[in-house]
C-alpha cells in the first residue's frame, strides 16, 4: 500500500486491490514477492470493507436517526 491509510480513499485502495489481483491472475507475481502482495492485498480488502461500512453506517444514521438513538436500549 503506497499511501498512508490515513490519505487512503476506497476508489484508490480498490484500484490498488485489483492491480494486485490482476498481476496475480497473470502470475506475474516473483514467489519472493507473493507473501508481500498478499499481505497487501489483505490490508486493502479491510480497509474498504472498513470503508463501506462506516459509510453504511453513516447513511443509516442520516435515513433513520431513531433508529439508532433506540438501539442501546
Amino acid at each position: 500500500m503506497a499511501k498512508d491509510k490515513a490519505q487512503l480513499k476506497y476508489d484508490e485502495a480498490l484500484e490498488q486491490l485489483r492491480d494486485i489481483v490482476g498481476l496475480l491472475e497473470k502470475k506475474e507475481v516473483k514467489i519472493d514477492d507473493l507473501a508481500i502482495k498478499v499481505k497487501d492485498a489483505k490490508k486493502l480488502v479491510d480497509f474498504c470493507r472498513n470503508k463501506l461500512q462506516e459509510t453504511e453506517d453513516e447513511i443509516t444514521k442520516i435515513i433513520n436517526p431513531e433508529e439508532l438513538d433506540t438501539e442501546g436500549f
